[in-house]
């Protein structure tokens, strides 16, 4: 009997982020309860718990515990997939305020009685829980010190969760992936990377990694607990790894990690922008079998009507309605004549007026907007009505309750009702450390962090795919992971050869020995030196874009030479800017002035450039809607025909 209790399975899910980042509205809904594409937080995490093959949960609640455990009662009285196979037990205390008292809470009344597996409720992920924690166990034979193997999920260095997060460091050994030296919030400004000269002498071979995306999921050993419970500093999950990689000795204690398979999805919703990124990577089928078409929560309730769009059978679309793609539509919702959906989630009991216009957004439930409306880039809470004729962008966040008046235009702020009236606040974070404040005034925010969603409108797809022209309603393959690497790879040489001003040819050498050691095309090749050459870290933080693109082709040039010779080769080139325009943010509008740069220095030819600009047309390519990049076609045919007058 005791042997069975040993093999049990055990999960402890944090229902709190003790945080505001979400707030107010995480006053009224609770994290867990958030609809995450038209579907709850927590039912995606016990979906997977289930799956993952876990046989008891423990559900953590230090706010609003009787909601939660109400809807886990009506998911249970449903028989939702989970509780056919998976204990859950939901525990309530109030008086927790961290992450670390709810941890020496669970170590005061014994509730783990093993190894086991801790996460937060914002965690989404696909893995197997069983055989990863099989994993940890047989690390812990090997190293009786090992306290915890934290999860990552290696993505490509522009990836939105990355960007849109807090920046991660760690070096690690090698051959035994022992955890040496975990930093957040890296400055990406940095050049020079320091590390103890103790840490390198000890350790002969040393992996660094800086793409990694965080998923809040972390194997535990049974000491974990206990070390909460004996320092009270540990406040957090990364108080507890600092204070194990600072005092190892004197814990005893030492981590490791795990990095997830190609196939294997992880992310944690910390924001508003990762809470759209990982609602967009939803509905693409990242999550499988966390999917609209197979889901458990889903099955038999949606109808898929292409391009990953999806609308319960109970919602009424008129006819001249257009759903471009990345859509859900809730049951009894209504969408009226001439309106435009893309890239939008939907909830329950809608009406969408005439002539609107959703973009990027999040409309949850019982909500109203009339005619001629514009939602971009912006979420809306329950049972609000926007009046007709309004325009709403930039990240907008509305509360629960609010009735926008007719004609109004919000940019980027923070909507709620209060007691006089209808107010609003900027959205930026607050300089306190104690987490997300609301400003009440706009003055002195310039330096502070937007926090909605993007400023910004952006159809780049998530970056687990490479190929922006895919046309297919299938569910597409991530990329390589050896793909990636390389585009890492030729990133950091070519930034570190332009800050040290090496010479091209040697650049050109370990772009080719990387090319040979991950079996890299000749056209991939092409395609990512231009690529990563758009995606240096230098012009993310340059003040003028096009005068450090413009050096940067004159510094490289030989590289161009090189590379970007042939007809192909040229083509390649063009579709990598086409790509790096799409889904960098400071190249947004300005397609025209590189292909300009480009054509100048000889690099792309006439006849390419306009086979490439007709191919954007047949594609439908958003970037053909672009000022610059047309008014350089229109400069090249006059050119053109002054030469042939001149003739």
């Amino acid at each position: 009997m005791e042997s069975s209790q040993e093999n049990v399975v055990q999960a402890v899910v944090i229902m709190d982020t003790f945080n505001n980042n979400f707030a107010p509205i995480n006053k009224i809904k609770p994290m867990a309860l958030f609809p995450v594409a038209g579907v709850p937080l927590i039912d995606y995490v016990l979906e997977s718990l289930g799956l993952g093959g876990v046989d008891e949960t423990i559900l953590f609640c230090c706010h609003d515990g009787p909601k939660i455990k109400e809807h886990i009662t009506k998911c249970k009285k449903d028989k939702a997939l989970w509780s056919l196979n998976m204990d859950v037990q939901i525990i309530m205390s109030e008086t927790c305020q961290t992450m670390g008292d709810v941890m020496r809470e669970i170590d005061g009344a014994g509730l783990v009685r093993g190894y086991f597996i801790l996460m937060g409720v914002n965690s989404i992920t696909n893995i197997n829980f069983a055989a990863l924690l099989e994993k940890h166990k047989l690390t812990c034979k090997k190293d009786k010190e090992a306290a915890m193997t934290l999860i990552y999920k290696k993505v490509s260095w522009e990836h939105p969760l990355i960007k849109n997060n807090k920046p991660m460091f760690l070096a690690c050994d090698k051959n035994t992936k022992k955890v040496l030296i975990h930093e957040k919030e890296k400055k990406s400004n940095d050049t020079v990377l320091q590390l103890p000269l103790d840490c390198i002498l000890s350790h002969s071979d040393l992996t660094l990694h800086y793409n990694l995306v965080d998923a809040n999921i972390a194997l535990c050993s049974p000491s974990v607990p206990p070390l909460f419970a004996d320092n009270f500093d540990f406040q957090t999950r990364d108080d507890f790894v600092n204070g194990v990689l600072i005092n190892e000795e004197i814990l005893a204690s030492s981590l490791y990690y795990e990095i997830l398979k190609e196939n294997q999805y992880a992310a944690a919703i910390t924001n508003w922008k990762t809470y759209q990124i990982v609602s967009w990577d939803i509905l693409h089928n990242w999550v499988y079998p966390l999917s609209i078409e197979t889901g458990s929560f889903f099955q038999n309730n949606y109808i898929f009507m292409g391009n990953h769009n999806f609308r319960k059978t109970s919602s009424k679309l008129s006819r001249s309605c257009t759903l471009i793609e990345d859509v859900l539509i809730g049951s009894n919702t209504e969408i009226c004549d001439n309106t435009t959906i893309s890239k939008t989630m939907i909830g329950m009991n809608c009406v969408i007026g005439n002539n609107v216009t959703l973009l990027g957004s999040q409309i949850l439930d019982n909500v109203t907007i009339k005619d001629n409306c514009k939602i971009i880039n912006s979420f809306i809470a329950d049972n609000c009505c926007v009046e007709g004729n309004s325009v709403i962008e930039n990240g907008t966040i509305i509360a629960p309750n609010v009735n926008v008046k007719n004609g109004s235009k919000f940019k980027g702020e923070f909507i709620e009702n209060s007691e006089k009236g209808v107010t609003e606040k900027p959205l930026v974070k607050s300089t306190s450390e104690s987490g997300t404040e609301w400003e009440n005034e706009s003055e002195g925010s310039g330096g502070d962090d937007f926090i909605g969603f993007d400023k910004e409108w952006s159809d780049s797809d998530s970056f687990y795919s490479s190929d922006v022209s895919a046309q297919s309603s299938l569910p597409e393959s991530p990329v390589p992971e050896d793909t990636n690497i390389f585009l890492q790879e030729v990133i950091d040489s070519l930034a570190r050869g332009y800050e040290e001003k090496l010479k091209c040819d040697y650049l050109i050498l370990e772009i080719n020995s990387s090319r040979y050691a991950y079996n890299i095309q000749l056209h991939e090749v092409n395609f990512f030196v231009i690529r990563a050459m758009l995606s240096l870290p230098i012009l993310v933080n340059s003040k003028s874009v096009m005068v450090t693109v413009k050096d940067l082709f004159k510094f490289f040039r030989p590289i161009l030479s090189n590379y970007i010779k042939t007809k192909p080769s040229i083509m390649d080139c063009l579709k990598a800017v086409e790509e790096s325009c799409l889904k960098c943010d400071w190249l947004l509008g300005k397609a025209g002035q590189i292909i300009h740069l480009l054509y100048e220095i000889d690099v792309v030819d006439e006849d390419s450039l306009i086979e490439w600009f007709e191919d954007l047309k047949e594609n439908e390519s958003l970037l053909i809607n672009e000022t610059s990049l047309n008014k350089f076609f229109i400069w090249l045919q006059e050119a053109s025909e002054e030469s042939e007058e001149s003739d």
